[in-house]
């Protein structure tokens, strides 16, 4: 009843919370694994300790292994709830802890040593050369880079108009119906690399027998609006027109934190287009605050983002959410005690004569203290390493499948976690019963 109880709660935390039936379907479904596993693990752990105990010598020759291992096979120990109560707080708080420590990693360690730091927004084009003559005037690490954003929308593929297709259902409907900003570039940016096809080279880049401008694509934008080479896409930009064939498709380094878009004109096609420009600048971190202010009092229209102040409140967030989340996971591993303070307290009268036999047969308090300690270091082991198993599973799934990057197991995260299942799921258990073993034998029997 509890363990279903757990299950159901879970399941439905794990829906509400995630804020979309397939994201909420997919947390379901790895709870609805764990939870099978769990048990498994329970019943085997119950099997394995049944055979262990007539089998290694060991345990025969040692009572505190023999009892404490015992007890976890009598009736009435609750094993198996315990195990899965525990079990569930375990991997839901391990696998926040090995995402947070992916994410992390990826913000911090990833950024590439040459990211600029300072990006500037709507430079219109009589303002491009005042403010690169602004800007010599800095420390820069690399020469400053200024490219010009043109706004559109997709207006056709291969000459079938974007508003007669169905894409309001699809997976990829974003790619038909988001806003894209165009660049026309000479050379082939940084960090990215051509895939099939050629990058043009001369002014216009066009296709000489028709004079249609050629296109770079970016390859998941042309997987999905189903292009290929020799394709057409026509861009609606601010009323007007404008057709490309796709001479080239790219794989872009997204985490370059540069500028990179999913389609670059060759040069001479949208000279007559409006635009504005994006400039980026590798800065002093020292100096960020003084480039802002010098930016902003000669230019006001002109936004400036600081990368290392976004970057820092990204992961401020990704922190506060995860932390969130494991407050809420630690909720199941409070179940978790709570049932094993149940199951205890539902023994009691057991513990309490076996504990008295063993003191009038000459056992000693350490004795005892060890017999439990065997016995409640196994829950929390059998617990926890389960929960490590599953968590390091799930974990992946997450970082590689959702998140799209690449994963890495913390051995020392997972370490921990262990032995504070350990010592939690000890302590949970003698704070339950240490009134018991200080009971005095003789004014328990005279009771009896």
């Amino acid at each position: 009843m509890i363990a279903a109880i757990i299950l159901l709660g879970c399941l439905g935390l794990s829906l509400w919370q995630a804020g979309s039936w397939r994201l909420g379907g997919w947390a379901a479904a790895a709870i609805g694994i764990a939870v099978p596993l769990l048990l498994a693990a329970a019943w085997g752990t119950l099997g394995l300790l049944r055979r262990l105990g007539r089998r290694l010598s060991i345990l025969r020759r040692s009572l505190i292994l023999r009892y404490g291992i015992g007890n976890l096979s009598r009736p009435g120990r609750q094993i198996v709830t315990i195990v899965l109560s525990i079990g569930i707080g375990v991997t839901i708080l391990l696998t926040l802890a090995l995402v947070e420590r992916n994410l992390m990693s990826q913000l911090q360690q990833n950024v590439p040593q040459d990211a600029p730091g300072l990006f500037f927004i709507d430079l219109q084009p009589d303002q491009k050369q005042p403010f690169e003559v602004l800007m010599k005037g800095w420390n820069l690490k690399k020469p400053l880079q200024l490219t010009p954003l043109v706004r559109s929308r997709l207006y056709a593929v291969n000459g079938r108009a974007v508003s007669e297709m169905q894409t309001e259902n699809r997976p990829d409907g974003w790619y038909f119906t988001r806003e894209y900003v165009l660049t026309f570039q000479r050379d082939l940016p940084d960090h990215n690399i051509v895939q099939r096809g050629q990058w043009w080279s001369g002014k216009s880049g066009g296709d000489a027998a028709d004079s249609t401008p050629s296109i770079s694509v970016e390859s998941e934008a042309a997987r999905h609006l189903g292009i290929d080479l020799g394709s057409t896409v026509t861009f609606d930009i601010q009323g007007v027109r404008v057709t490309g064939r796709i001479a080239s498709i790219r794989e872009v380094d997204w985490g370059s934190m540069t500028t990179n878009f999913f389609f670059i004109f060759a040069p001479g096609a949208l000279d007559r287009a409006p635009l504005t420009y994006v400039a980026t600048a590798a800065t002093p971190p020292e100096e960020d605050l003084a480039i802002q202010n010098a930016v902003i009092g000669a230019f006001p229209n002109v936004t400036v983002i600081n990368l290392r102040d976004v970057l820092e409140t990204i992961a401020g967030i990704l922190k506060e959410i995860i932390r969130t989340v494991q407050f809420m996971a630690g909720f199941g591993l409070l179940v978790g005690l709570i049932v094993l303070s149940g199951a205890i307290a539902a023994t009691r009268a057991r513990r309490r004569h076996e504990m008295i036999l063993f003191k009038t047969l000459g056992a000693t308090r350490p004795t005892l203290i060890a017999m439990m300690a065997v016995e409640y270091g196994l829950l929390g082991l059998v617990a926890a390493t389960v929960g490590g198993l599953l968590s390091t599973g799930l974990s992946w799934g997450i970082v590689h499948l959702f998140l799209d990057i690449p994963w890495r197991l913390y051995p020392l995260t997972v370490l921990i976690g262990l032995i504070a299942t350990v010592i939690i799921t000890l302590t949970g258990g003698f704070l339950t019963t240490y009134r018991i073993l200080g009971q005095k034998p003789l004014a328990v029997l005279r009771s009896e």
